[in-house]
């Protein structure tokens, strides 16, 4: 079983109000990459998926994307 182990995703964090979610969307993009290339079986991800309690709407469609 191949498990690829990650964390600390933090989708939606701003830097000094500077928009990162496309960057975050392509790190999440390589993820699947990888998933896909090296047939991962599981995905597990420790820690802070969203940098906030309630997340933006673009945050999180960009996490449900990636799951799917």
């Amino acid at each position: 079983m191949k498990i690829l182990h990650t964390s600390d995703w933090h989708l939606g964090k701003r830097l000094m109000d500077a928009e990162r979610l496309p960057e975050q969307i392509a790190a999440i993009d390589e993820i699947v990459d990888i998933c896909e290339r090296e047939r991962v079986d599981l995905v597990l991800i420790a820690g802070d998926i969203f940098d906030t309690y309630l997340p933006s709407a673009e945050a999180e469609e960009a996490f449900f994307v990636a799951l799917k």
